[in-house]
């Protein structure tokens, strides 16, 4: 598949992922230890033109057209792609189907996920900003209908989904965080990339909403791209293993256990009989 605006742009690498899955740590990671995926923007530009958000081409409002789309890519020799999409990438035709095809088509692409109920807490706290369903006791959270399913079984059937894959490499969020710089050697490995191992190896954390919003108007390459689940910074998200009831550790089982195994987060529905905390 070609497309001649993606000429002499280098090969990309594009992360998809479930909302709250490690996204933007493995885009800062990825920028602040490879050369060749460190993109510079303009100042005063949002921190998203660090990336290409293919998500973006469908925004609702003031949608990202092809041509800045491409040229974003230009600007790293390794230019990272981030997206929540499915495979097959459907939601994408017919508009853009000929551009993401292209895309797709010299690419490294990570399915980077994280335990689905650690997404869940993540993503209680960060809905709340914004969806008023989201107001309310992380049980009935839990149980709220997203595309005709449950939120837990909606992130399994990304992960899952995205595992059948031929091609596509799996990434942890966990082994991010926990041995960054293993995680390091093994993209190193895998793009064809020298690590920078620059210390601290993990990026900095973003404290606020505001330091996001100084790094926009001062910083061409500002330390990080994220996406905080409270923007004030002083709400953190809960621990599953204090925030799950007895029964939401059933209903998760019920409706994600399965991808929990397949991932190595548990080996058996063994967990749901553990007390809270535990």
């Amino acid at each position: 598949m070609s497309d001649p605006g993606l000429r002499g742009v280098g090969r990309r690498i594009v992360l998809v992922t479930h909302r709250r899955s490690g996204t933007h740590l493995t885009i800062d990671l990825l920028r602040r230890q490879f050369e060749a995926c460190d993109a510079p923007k303009r100042l005063g530009e949002p921190l998203h033109a660090l990336y290409l958000n293919l998500d973006l081409l469908l925004a609702s409002r003031r949608p990202l057209r092809e041509d800045r789309a491409r040229a974003l890519l230009r600007r790293a020799r390794r230019p990272i792609v981030k997206t929540h999409a499915l495979p097959g990438f459907e939601r994408f035709r017919p508009a853009h189907a000929d551009f993401v095809d292209a895309l797709l088509d010299d690419a490294d692409v990570y399915s980077v996920h994280r335990d689905g109920r650690d997404v869940m807490c993540s993503l209680h706290l960060y809905f709340q900003a914004f969806d008023p369903r989201a107001r309310c006791d992380l049980a009935d959270f839990l149980r709220q209908a997203d595309e005709g399913m449950s939120r837990p079984r909606r992130w399994a059937d990304h992960v899952l989904r995205w595992r059948a894959v031929p091609g596509v490499r799996s990434l942890a969020y966990e082994t991010l965080v926990s041995d960054p710089r293993a995680a390091l050697e093994g993209l190193g490995g895998e793009l064809g990339l020298e690590p920078r191992f620059q210390e601290p190896l993990l990026p900095t954390r973003l404290r606020s909403a505001w330091q996001a919003r100084w790094w926009r108007l001062a910083s061409r390459r500002p330390p990080v791209t994220t996406v905080l689940s409270d923007p004030s910074g002083r709400r953190k998200p809960r621990r599953w293993r204090e925030a799950f009831t007895p029964e939401d550790r059933a209903f998760f089982q019920r409706e994600a256990g399965e991808a929990l195994v397949a991932l190595g987060y548990e080996t058996s529905d063994a967990w749901t009989g553990e007390p809270p905390g535990g």
